[in-house]
């Protein structure tokens, strides 16, 4: 039952990757993709063009730079910008022997210096522009640009599979900063299942999205370098102008996207559609939260021969763990979180032990070579979140506890309740604020909502922000939710929002609005 949940008998495939016994092991892969197609276009934007051969040589030069100024297994901090240069800057800091750790530069000057200072970072890379916002928060140590890159090349380092690859940092629940260190090993682990089940190689030309400061950015990052796909770097700017947007893929002929559903609805919200469609756009991947059904209505409708493929996945494990992908011609009602990649296994776990049946709810373990190394610093968290458990087919073995609570249906496909932490208890029952926002999400007046739970006054709160054209008050969207909602999850207030607020990670802002609670 392991992996694939209650339903069915077929074991998943869980395979041990070549890489636990291989060297150099982002760096060699990258280089024999160097080394097979050097005059292939890597990556672009815009007017910005490197090859295979031309990414390699500026990294390793700025490699040498590094390798003069930092010792061997330190940090380096880039901060990055939506440009080649911050991807070279990465590769840089692999070819001196490093790890990087990708650093917004808009963020608040405080939360730089605290990371800066939690990291142990003292090289800093990044553009001539950014030196004086290092000098702005006190960082007196290296500075080094792009310009700065020898003469000479440096050669790739070894490093095995727990050799720390990069850092990224998120601040969850609490706002605080924590850093979680990923390594060589769960990347390449990741990026060979996740090449593997969607058919990504060299033909493909990935459209990125995400900032290189978030986690889910090195998905795009790691295929071109691993597989030899072209990467397109769709300037920031794009997403403001949906049509803008599509005629720039279309004329880089983006044929791959792993969006957030912020980014994939802006579309559809402006009828992009009706003005111009995609047209070497085959797949279209999705991660980081949950998709509005009826914004995916519209993309599935428009452009039905599409692959469109939900993931799953953290901070806490290399790329994603879970996917599923919605047949043609259909849409449930709710996206299921689906199955586990190949290098992954999923347990449910619950007060009474591990979940054998389907339709029961339990935390999401999780067990896979791609788990992260570690919080960064924090033995106690780490020692809390990652650990070695006895399973129920008698292994034990290191697994992540990742505070998702799920189930898994009739077919084997695991389905997203709520966060751990999302779970109340009202008027005597155990409620999950995700299910009245699921519910929520339904009305086609609500553009996104999300649902807290007010301590103080011990009620459940809706914030709403409509949708183009809709002007409804909140006591009107309580009678629409009438007969949707068991009376014991009913909203007993709702605010209507012009705008939902967003994280520095692209998601609601709960701590903004759990801090505008009436006391």
């Amino acid at each position: 039952m392991a992996g694939s949940g209650p339903g069915t008998r077929v074991q998943p495939r869980f395979r041990r990757h070549k890489w636990e016994f291989a060297m150099n092991l982002i760096l060699s892969r990258f280089e024999q993709t160097v080394r097979t197609m050097p005059d292939k276009l890597a990556l672009a934007c815009e007017d910005e063009r490197y090859t295979f051969s031309q990414l390699r040589s500026l990294a390793a030069r700025l490699g040498k730079t590094v390798s003069q100024a930092l010792p061997r297994g330190q940090a380096v901090g880039v901060l990055v910008r939506r440009d080649a240069g911050s991807v070279a800057a990465f590769f840089a800091a692999l070819y001196a022997g490093c790890f990087y750790v990708p650093l917004d530069p808009d963020m608040p000057g405080q939360k730089l210096r605290t990371i800066l200072d939690d990291a142990g970072i003292h090289l800093l890379l990044g553009t001539e522009a950014d030196r004086s916002l290092a000098e702005a928060v006190g960082f007196s140590d290296p500075f080094l640009t792009t310009a700065d890159a020898a003469r000479e090349e440096a050669s790739a380092p070894e490093a095995g599979a727990d050799t720390p690859l990069y850092m990224v940092y998120t601040s969850g629940s609490t706002g605080k900063p924590k850093g979680v260190l990923k390594s060589h090993g769960a990347i390449v682990s990741f990026i060979d299942a996740f090449a593997e089940t969607f058919d990504l190689d060299a033909g493909e030309i990935l459209g990125n999205q995400t900032p290189f400061f978030f986690d889910a950015s090195a998905k795009d990052l790691y295929l071109m370098a691993l597989t030899g796909a072209s990467l397109e770097i769709i300037p920031s700017e794009k997403f403001i102008f949906p049509v803008r947007l599509l005629e720039y893929m279309n004329d880089r002929n983006v044929s791959c996207i792993c969006w957030t559903p912020t980014a994939l609805s802006l579309v559809t919200q402006m009828n992009t559609f009706k003005a111009i469609v995609p047209k070497s756009l085959r797949k279209v991947l999705f991660v980081g939260e949950v998709f509005p059904i009826k914004q995916l209505h519209k993309w599935l409708t428009t452009l039905p021969d599409l692959r469109y493929i939900n993931l799953y996945g953290s901070s806490e494990i290399a790329g994603i763990c879970c996917w599923y992908e919605i047949p043609h011609g259909t849409l449930p009602e709710q996206l299921p979180m689906g199955k586990p990649l190949s290098n992954c296994r999923i347990w449910l776990h619950a007060d009474e032990g591990f979940v054998l049946e389907p339709e029961v709810l339990g935390e999401v373990w999780i067990e896979s070579p791609a788990l992260a190394l570690c919080y960064y610093g924090d033995r106690e968290k780490t020692d809390r979140v990652f650990c070695i458990e006895q399973l129920p087919d008698g292994r034990t073995a290191r697994v992540l506890k990742s505070g998702d609570l799920a189930r898994f249906d009739r077919e084997g496909n695991l389905v997203f309740s709520s966060r751990k932490d999302f779970q109340i208890k009202h008027m005597g029952r155990r409620i999950e604020l995700g299910e009245i926002e699921s519910v929520a999400d339904t009305l086609p007046e609500i553009q996104r909502c999300c649902c807290l739970y007010n301590t103080t006054k011990n009620r459940i709160e809706l914030f709403c922000q409509l949708s183009p054209g809709a002007e409804l008050d909140g006591k009107q969207l309580q009678s629409l939710l009438r007969g949707k909602l068991s009376e014991y999850m009913f909203p007993s207030l709702i605010h209507i929002l012009p705008e939902m607020p967003f994280n520095a990670n692209g998601k609601i802002d709960r701590i903004r609005l759990k801090n505008s609670m009436q006391p």
